[in-house]
């Protein structure tokens, strides 16, 4: 069955524009209501996989819709409910995107909800008191997705005795424009996540969750969102937990750069005459979403595009820093900072094929990069774009990757390799040896997802054949995919993976330990990476991670050659492998 057909048959984008008053269909037994600050909300029942009840609690609003004079500005507290009982049996607006597979445009600015998946009470009665909480945030490069269970349906998570909270966050333009100078500080989407944990936090223990004892996961974009609060002051007494899942906020992609001079040439393909900031604020403001959202792309800088980095609104350093601010400085330098994050436990890790996911673009133009491959030199290693000495380390790279081939049908899982260590390799590695020397009150974990089979979603659905776990792929053995109908049976290879993928994850969302002493249904225990002294030798670091596979295995420096090769770059051209240029 075809993606857009199944999105047809499941309904989930319309099902979302329904009454908040309208009850009729729903039977009294499926009903379910909690009382919030806000109100009450009125979710439904439904069955587990292995038979079990859960109550799900979709669509609720957690703070003003942000639209008037709200687009663009940190977002603010909801303080009621339009109505008495809220109807939070179906999803309601995503954030105002193209669907990553549909490529439809769809959503609205008035986004801003969450879900609530809460185990039936009678389905935790060996679990007294309130259960621990996982909040997850959506990937999809700071441009399109949601928390909604068409990706993101955490049955799996459920049954090991958690609650689970998804949420949408404004994306694009419209979440991440920068312009000070008229109030636009940036980083709305961050600080509507962050809001999202405030809700939390002070509503969790209505659904029997446990309010200091929250674990704030997320992939990709997500993965790097969940980093950047990992380093906020604003943002760290909402969580007590993190996993950072092929995203953290020193990879290149993340920060955005000459954020208000894009700002500028936004308004200005609306507006050529919009010269001054207050012009540029007040066309902004009058454009719609549509406009906004399709001209984005055409803020890019042609390096940008020549490096398959197209995205043009994420995340700032904000330049006034109050009590809301979550990005203070630079995530590299505050990685910097000894001893920056408190006792927080960290998971991060990627999957062994990231880059396959590049390859839906790059495969289309393969004698670009043979005949070009200074582009991948990337952006991070002190070297001036465009001179003999870029030229020359392409070179390199390019003899290191693909030999004497050159990059051609032959080699592209070698252009997927060099994909996944360009993206995410090279800095995951720099941010698990900042955190190892100057981050010694936080315990880290690091993983490499490499299980290859029937419930990577994201490869299957993309038709993508190149060996390896594909960039999301993890995900389908975290969540349950609405979307693609397809689902394997608990004792298959693949849902073996997935009942010890979430066996880890709430592991760790329990103990704060993905691996610990009284959990015998794990081959492997997980070993912490271990902490060095700041002044330590380079070679003295050595990454423990957990390679998830068919089976749980430790070893040693995932893709050690590639990333030795990558470390001999950065000590010719940045004095040590830590030194990132800016």
């Amino acid at each position: 069955m075809s993606i857009m057909l199944k999105l047809s048959t499941l309904g989930l984008r319309n099902a979302r524009l329904f009454s908040t008053t309208g009850f009729s269909w729903m039977r009294n037994v499926d009903r379910v209501n909690v009382k919030v600050q806000q109100g009450t909300v009125c979710g439904v029942k439904e069955e587990l996989p292995d038979g079990g009840v859960f109550h799900a609690f979709r669509g609720i609003p957690y703070a003003k819709p942000p639209i008037g004079e709200l687009r663009f500005r940190a977002p603010q507290p909801l303080e009621r409910f339009p109505y008495p009982v809220l109807d939070c049996s179906i999803e309601r607006d995503v954030c105002f995107s193209r669907n990553m597979f549909t490529q439809e445009l769809e959503g609205s600015e008035d986004c801003l909800h969450l879900n609530v998946y809460t185990p039936a009470p009678e389905a935790t009665q060996q679990s007294p008191g309130p259960l621990p909480v996982l909040v997850f945030i959506h990937g999809g490069a700071f441009l399109f997705g949601s928390g909604n269970s068409d990706c993101y349906s955490p049955e799996y998570l459920l049954q090991e005795g958690v609650i689970v909270v998804t949420l949408n966050y404004r994306l694009g333009a419209l979440g991440f424009l920068h312009l000070p100078t008229q109030g636009i500080e940036g980083n709305a989407g961050l600080k509507d996540q962050l809001l999202a944990l405030r809700w939390v936090s002070e509503n969790i223990g209505r659904f029997n969750g446990d309010a200091k004892n929250i674990t704030l996961f997320g992939e990709s974009a997500g993965g790097a969102s969940v980093h950047l609060h990992l380093l906020s002051s604003a943002s760290q007494p909402y969580f007590h937990k993190a996993i950072c899942q092929s995203g953290v906020s020193v990879m290149e992609w993340v920060m955005q750069r000459d954020s208000v001079e894009r700002t500028r040439t936004l308004a200005r393909l609306i507006d050529p005459e919009a010269k001054t900031d207050e012009q540029v604020y007040r066309t902004l403001m009058a454009a719609s979403h549509v406009e906004l959202m399709g001209l984005m792309v055409s803020t890019l800088s042609a390096d940008e595009k020549r490096r398959g980095l197209p995205m043009p609104f994420k995340p700032v350093v904000e330049e006034t820093v109050g009590p809301d601010t979550i990005v203070a400085v630079h995530p590299i330098v505050a990685m910097q900072q000894p001893n920056r994050l408190p006792e927080i436990p960290i998971i991060i890790g990627n999957n062994n094929g990231e880059g396959i996911i590049m390859m839906l673009d790059a495969s289309k133009k393969l004698d670009l990069y043979d005949n070009d491959m200074a582009r991948m030199v990337p952006r991070s290693v002190n070297v001036a774009p465009e001179s003999a000495a870029c030229e020359q380390l392409g070179n390199e790279i390019k003899q290191f990757y693909f030999g004497t081939k050159g990059v051609c049908e032959a080699t592209v899982n070698q252009l997927a390799d060099l994909m996944t260590d360009y993206h995410f390799g090279i800095l995951a590695n720099t941010c698990a040896e900042l955190h190892a020397r100057y981050q010694h009150r936080s315990p880290m974990y690091f993983y490499d997802f490499s299980y290859d089979n029937e419930l990577n979603m994201y490869k299957r659905l993309l038709q993508l054949k190149i060996p390896g776990a594909c960039h999301a792929d993890e995900l389908s053995y975290l969540f349950k995919m609405r979307l693609a109908n397809y689902d394997v049976g608990q004792d298959t290879p693949a849902g073996r993976v997935r009942r010890t993928m979430c066996r880890l994850w709430t592991n760790f969302a329990k103990y704060g330990n993905p691996t610990p002493a009284n959990d015998g249904n794990l081959s492997c225990r997980w070993e912490p990476v271990d902490k060095i002294d700041p002044r330590a030798p380079a070679d003295a670091f050595q990454l423990k991670y957990l390679d998830i596979g068919a089976e749980l295995k430790m070893a040693v420096n995932p893709a050690k050659d590639r990333i030795d090769f990558w470390r001999s770059v950065y000590r010719k051209w940045n004095e040590t492998f830590l030194k990132v240029k800016l």
